[in-house]
């Protein structure tokens, strides 16, 4: 038995997003429209019959091509000068990727578009099938003498009337007569028709139409059209390839193509080789007078700075360093001596005499060996007799007399040492200079040196590279060699077949989207399983759709009709009396409405309330919707006294519950007449009187309810209800309403809410399961 908790939309799970296709569905959806299939599929073929029997067959157009000197090959190595670098460039390894871009150009297409004018396409008119294309072997021309930009695609007809004129006719069949080589003014610019080389004899009284289009739009279609592919890796062979309906045509493009090709690659080498051989020209006669101006720069310096041999003036000028180096050190040991005497005589008291080696002046020496003498003897006399006896004065007085001459021979000797250093010193920063110079005047020289190296390795490198480049280039020619001029492919047997199988997907896939858009427009609910994931809701019941002469099913008098639809209101009386949860006691109070008008919930309320009570369900059906009431109608009551006198205090409760005639244990409430505050009412005491009493009376309470997306009243009245059944039409709800049951589950607007699917065609189910046909005995 299952538990009224099971139905609760807390306790219902939403199905996942990934829920398989029902396929059969679809199958069973889209079969119901076979007379559209079948129908699409012979204006489909029939089309492919006439195209196969009438139409152009398009040939495909192939040229071979050889790119030599390709990738294969290792690349030179890369001169350092710009134009050297461009000429390596044209001339290095060619890669078969970039030639099949350079062959797919705008500007080599624009070229051969030109050429032959294709932007223009002539056409004899009055064939029994077709025009005839007069590609090639056209009588006049047509020439774009200022176009506009960009030039908008017209058609130009015309009929020559002799050899000299023509009469132009336009959209409206007017003619004008010309002549030719007339200048006319049109939306497409100036332009003039004239004759081509052709005899325009024979095409006398005929009428030609020129098809005009715009040339960069012809150009960007034809590089579409272009294939450009290469065999199998290591292979330097590209394939190059066309679709066109004109043979003549097609061959001309791409043979064209490939000479544009190679002129372009000759023109390409010419220019860059012209360009480098002025470049080299120009460098040579500007290393020419550099040349001459590096040698005169590496005379004048030597004769300027006296130079002949750098390395062994170097040595002479070392070597006197070397001596005036000596020459300062012996002064500098004298002035040392000096300085010691005078240091000496400038202290006080008498203390040891210094040396006087050194010296070359022997006077001064003498004295300041004298000078030591006395020092010596007045030490000895000062070990035995005190300093303060007279025998002292003798020898102070001679050395004092010394000092005075050793100081006088001091301050000749030092001033002449000093000025003889002076000298030395000033030699010594000459030599220095002078050594300090050789460097720099050796580095000047080698760089003067490296200049003219420089300027004359380069001269003679141009030189050789005029003379290489001259003879490389006096014929230039073309890496590429062609293989397979342009010819056509045979028509394959199997491109017979590709219209038919274009009109058998076309007539398939027309008629399905056609339904599918009709579907979208539409945007109608058409699933059970896209109900449930919706809005998260079970669906526990499903009604096919069935024209019967009253909406009571169980009235039907063919009870072979009406036998599934009874029976699918036994399967929701069982589904709705599993639901009652068995600690309650009482009547079942049963919600039915839905989200708009017309899907069906008065049908469902009335049949199941029949099912309910042929059971021998005690059950009462309440007729909630005062603004479209059909219960009544349905059931022939003869009393209106209803809901509404009961609600007002015109009518008590039995005075309100009529007995039907036809099913005895089937009890009816109508709505009564129209009050403008039904809503008002039903929040009211006294309705919850009446569910009371109904409950305690009753096994089964059905209300009837207006529908809940634009009317209150049922949510007023599912406070007192135990169960909802929401009525969701096939085919006719939309699917913008599942969100709006979504979120009557979502706040528990409506107790305990329950789907009824109504209204399913083509005698199947939801899943596409048809329903089984048995005899009702």
């Amino acid at each position: 038995m299952v538990t009224q908790q099971i139905a609760d939309p807390q306790f219902y799970p939403a199905p996942a997003n990934d829920e398989p296709l029902n396929f059969r569905a679809i199958f069973i959806h889209y079969r119901s429209y076979w007379p559209l299939f079948l129908i699409t599929l012979a204006i489909t073929t029939a089309a492919a019959v006439i195209y196969v029997k009438y139409g152009q067959p398009v040939y495909e157009i192939i040229a071979t091509l050889e790119i030599q000197d390709s990738n294969d090959k290792p690349a030179p190595e890369k001169s350092p000068l710009v134009d050297f670098q461009q000429l390596d460039e044209v001339n290095a390894p060619k890669v078969v990727e970039n030639e099949m871009q350079i062959l797919k150009s705008n500007q080599i297409i624009k070229e051969v578009v030109d050429n032959f004018q294709l932007w223009a396409v002539y056409k004899l008119k009055g064939g029994i099938i077709k025009d005839q294309d007069l590609y090639g072997i056209s009588p006049i021309k047509l020439n774009l003498l200022k176009p506009v930009s960009p030039v908008p695609a017209r058609k130009i007809e015309l009929q020559i009337v002799d050899t000299d004129r023509y009469v132009l006719k336009d959209v409206k069949n007017n003619s004008t007569p010309h002549r030719f080589g007339d200048t006319l003014t049109t939306e497409i610019g100036s332009w003039s028709i004239t004759k081509s080389g052709n005899d325009i004899k024979h095409y006398v009284g005929s009428v030609i139409q020129i098809g005009v289009t715009d040339p960069e739009t012809t150009v960007l279609s034809y590089q579409n059209l272009l294939n450009v592919e290469a065999q199998e890796k290591p292979a330097t062979v590209i394939n190059i390839s066309l679709a066109d309906d004109n043979v003549k045509r097609g061959e001309d493009f791409i043979n064209y193509l490939i000479y544009f090709y190679k002129q372009a690659e000759v023109a390409e080498k010419n220019r860059i080789a012209k360009n480098t051989l002025q470049f080299i020209d120009r460098r040579l006669d500007s290393l020419s007078g550099q040349l001459n101006h590096a040698e005169n720069n590496i005379e004048g310096y030597r004769s300027q700075n006296e130079l002949t041999d750098v390395n062994a003036q170097s040595q002479i000028y070392l070597q006197e360093m070397q001596t005036n180096g000596e020459k300062l050190n012996e002064i500098k040991i004298q002035l040392n001596v000096i300085g010691q005497l005078e240091d000496y005589l400038n202290q006080p008291g008498n203390g040891n005499v210094p040396t006087a080696a050194g010296i070359s002046d022997q006077h001064l020496a003498g004295l300041v060996q004298k000078l030591s003498d006395v020092e010596l003897e007045r030490n000895k006399l000062l070990a035995t007799t005190p300093e303060r006896n007279p025998a002292f004065e003798p020898l102070d007085n001679q050395v004092a007399t010394l000092k005075q001459g050793i100081r006088a021979d001091i301050r000749n000797i030092k001033s002449s040492l000093l000025t003889t250093q002076q000298s030395l010193q000033g030699f010594k920063s000459n030599v220095q200079s002078s050594i300090k110079n050789v460097p720099v005047q050796e580095h000047q020289l080698a760089g003067m040196g490296r200049q003219q190296s420089n300027k004359e390795t380069l001269y003679n490198y141009l030189l050789q590279q005029r003379e290489q480049i001259s003879l490389t280039y006096a014929s230039a020619v073309s890496n590429a060699r062609l293989v397979d001029a342009a010819h056509i492919l045979p028509l394959k047997a199997s491109k017979k077949y590709i219209p038919f199988g274009i009109a058998l997907l076309a007539g398939l896939i027309l008629p399905v989207g056609f339904v599918y858009g009709k579907g979208v427009v539409k945007n109608a609910v058409t699933g059970k399983s896209e109900i449930e994931r919706s809005t998260g809701v079970p669906v526990i019941a499903e009604f096919g759709f069935l024209r019967l002469a009253s909406p009571i099913v169980f009235n039907s008098p063919n009870k072979r009709d009406s036998f599934i639809l009874v029976e699918q209101f036994r399967h929701l009386r069982s589904r709705l009396n599993s639901l009652r949860s068995p600690d309650k006691t009482g009547a079942l109070l049963t919600l039915i409405t839905s989200s708009v008008a017309n899907d069906g919930k008065t049908f469902i309320g009335c049949n199941l309330a029949i099912s309910l009570a042929n059971a021998s369900h005690k059950t009462v059906l309440i007729e909630t919707d005062i603004y479209k009431p059909k219960i009544s109608e349905a059931f022939n009551l003869k009393n209106n006294t209803g809901l509404t006198d009961y609600l007002t205090g015109k009518a008590e409760i039995k005075d309100i519950i009529q007995q039907s005639e036809a099913f005895p244990n089937l009890f009816i409430i109508p709505a009564g007449g129209f009050i403008d505050n039904f809503s008002e009412l039903l929040d009211q005491e006294l309705f919850g009187v009446l569910a009371g009493e109904l409950r305690n009376k009753f096994d089964h309470v059905l209300f009837d309810t207006a529908p809940v997306h634009a009317i209150n009243d049922g949510f007023f009245i599912g406070k007192y209800c135990d169960e909802t059944l929401y009525v969701v039409r096939y085919n006719q709800t939309s699917r913008a309403l599942l969100p709006f049951i979504a979120k009557l589950r979502a706040d528990n607007l409506l107790p305990h809410l329950n789907i009824v699917f109504n209204g399913i065609t083509g005698g199947r189910d939801s899943e596409g399961f048809k329903y089984q046909n048995y005899n009702a005995n």
